[in-house]
């Protein structure tokens, strides 16, 4: 039993060596300050200073890639959630948000899909508040509706 033990150890630690030789891009690509939303006038600041403490991590170019981020497959997991949150809203490529993404992010506070759990666990001040989300459904309708 103790040599299975010992075997299986050996496994998952050669497993996990080899993993970290597998890593995910983390870097973040240039930001274009014309096209982004953190350099549009009209965003309220207030609305700014949420969307940068909840959201800014995976929907930009401005990820800041905690140390857990380095260390597969944890690294896997975080990176794809950074690609996916990036491709469906990308605060730093502000030029092409459509009034379908206001309506999701509407949506997504309402049913508080966001910030997503995961996320959560290692940024808790990511949470929003009633009032947070009470400015950002706000702001979104009022987008939404001047983007019609």
């Amino acid at each position: 039993m103790r040599r299975l033990v010992r075997s299986c150890g050996l496994v998952l630690l050669l497993g996990v060596t080899i993993a970290q030789l597998i890593r995910p891009n983390t870097s973040n690509p240039p930001v274009d300050p014309a096209r982004s939303v953190w350099h549009d006038r009209r965003l309220d600041p207030h609305v700014a200073g949420i969307l940068r403490r909840a959201c800014a991590d995976c929907h930009s170019h401005e990820t800041a890639w905690p140390w857990y981020s380095k260390i597969s497959p944890v690294s896997w997991f975080v990176a794809q959630h950074v690609a996916k949150g990036r491709a469906k809203l990308n605060f730093s490529d502000w030029s092409n948000a459509s009034p379908d993404q206001f309506e999701e992010i509407y949506d997504s506070i309402v049913k508080n899909k966001m910030p997503i759990a995961s996320y959560l666990v290692m940024h808790p001040d990511a949470r929003l508040s009633k009032g947070d989300r009470e400015v950002l459904l706000a702001w979104a309708d009022k987008l939404a509706v001047a983007l019609r």
